[in-house]
């Protein structure tokens, strides 16, 4: 006959199971929560840094991509390329900016500086 410490020992195996199956879920929910609010992280960190250069004031930039399928094994993955850039820049009309940016971004990114677009920003409207 088992006893009260018996008992307790045999649910302990059990009781461990459960707290690694409840860490580990929460664990691989933070991370997938973590992925989608990083989706825009890339142009983020490219705009800080194209403000950082001489004569370009404050930037936003966003990325244009193509998706493709490609078949494997089964399984199907998703690439993203980008093929396209925009590019909204304080400085930007400037022509030696613009060309500054274009070819900058263009060798970042690796894409041809015709796919590149910049134009520039609206000026503010002071607050009365």
């Amino acid at each position: 006959m088992l006893t009260n410490v018996d008992k307790s020992r045999a649910k302990r195996p059990l009781f461990i199971v459960f707290v690694l199956i409840v860490v580990l879920s929460i664990f691989m929910v933070m991370s997938l929560s973590g992925q989608s609010e990083q989706t825009d992280i890339p142009e983020q960190q490219l705009a800080k840094i194209l403000s950082e250069m001489e004569d370009v004031g404050q930037v936003f930039v966003y990325f244009h991509y193509e998706q493709q399928k490609e078949k494997q094994f089964l399984a199907v993955t998703q690439q993203q390329n980008i093929t396209g850039v925009i590019i909204v820049a304080q400085g930007a009309q400037d022509v030696h900016v613009q060309r500054l940016l274009k070819q900058t971004v263009g060798n970042v990114l690796q894409i041809p500086t015709h796919r590149i677009q910049v134009v520039a920003m609206q000026p503010k409207e002071e607050a009365k």
